[in-house]
């Protein structure tokens, strides 16, 4: 069993610089932050926003983590290895029927994770204030992490994160990040010095997404970050045909693997951003990958180039 729980940035993961010409144009420099690197099981911003979740539960002596997450959920995915890991029960809140069971909700059961299938009208009372204490006394005591890991526990990783990559490259540096709930944008901005612009990239249509991140980014200097929509957000239960030629010419041409949602989308939007001049000439770009290779399943994708991750 690994040391508990920030083992896993006792080593930096590389900085890995693309190629292509697509992306050196203008003097421009973008790098792959290869976070689905970390660590084979909790590789990528998951495992980042879970280690301060898993510090706390220690500390207030909770055995049971308790979360939610769709049937795809790279979070409960995580989850599950991290309490196998470290000596947790588990338990997930999926938003679905038993009949949808995937490979990431299988290997979720076999890592120990005790899975509850819930309706979407009942999936969406999540948001409620009452919600943690109605979960509590279904599944009695336990930490009740919020969706993908948000809330204030996940400062101490991405707090580490954001060190490791500010020791990594000297200079002004836009850092680009896929995002779904927001956490990681914030959490990152809130602890990376000022030389870094962040940069976020919607990975789904949330309409409401940009004024939260606003009020919680109140304090931040309006121009130190951005958030782009991405192509195909509505789409991002299917791998739209622009999308997929994308992923598979990225993969020929870099070797770096991606994964179907988030950094396929980061990904392709940070290169029309290129093309049109919106990134200034002679910027250091690094781009985070934020894992979730697993989920290439659930679009047909090859595996090799994961297993080779």
């Amino acid at each position: 069993m690994n040391m508990f729980p920030l083992d896993a940035f006792s080593h930096p993961v590389r900085l890995q610089f693309l190629q292509g010409e697509e992306w050196s144009a203008r003097g421009i420099r973008v790098a792959i932050k290869r976070e689905d690197e970390r660590d084979a099981l909790l590789g990528g911003n998951k495992w980042c926003k879970l280690a301060g979740h898993l510090a706390l539960a220690r500390e207030q002596g909770f055995s049971r983590l308790l979360s939610v997450g769709g049937i795809w959920s790279n979070h409960l995915h995580a989850l599950a290895h991290a309490g196998q890991r470290f000596g947790f029960e588990t338990v997930g809140v999926v938003r679905g029927t038993p009949d949808a069971m995937t490979a990431m909700l299988r290997e979720a059961a076999a890592a120990g994770m005790q899975l509850e299938f819930v309706s979407r009208e009942h999936y969406r009372s999540r948001q409620q204030a009452e919600w943690p204490a109605h979960l509590a006394k279904r599944f009695g005591p336990c930490l009740y992490i919020p969706e993908g890991g948000a809330g204030a526990p996940s400062a101490l990783g991405l707090a580490m994160l954001a060190r490791e990559i500010a020791a990594q490259i000297s200079g002004s540096v836009i850092l680009a990040t896929p995002v779904g709930s927001g956490t990681t944008l914030a959490g990152l901005r809130a602890e990376l010095p000022s030389r870094f612009t962040v940069w976020g990239f919607q990975a789904f249509a949330d309409a409401g997404l940009p004024a939260r991140l606003r009020q919680v980014l109140v304090a931040a200097d309006p121009s130190s970050w951005r958030l782009f929509s991405t192509p195909a957000m509505r789409a991002h239960r299917e791998l739209a045909v622009e999308l997929a030629d994308f992923l598979r010419s990225f993969e020929m041409a870099e070797g770096i693997p991606l994964d179907p949602v988030y950094t396929v989308r980061m990904l392709s939007r940070l290169r029309s951003l290129i093309a049109d001049g919106t990134v200034p000439d002679g910027s250091t770009v690094i781009a985070l990958h934020t894992g979730g290779l697993q989920g290439r399943r659930g679009h047909d994708l090859p595996q090799m180039l994961v297993q080779a991750a």
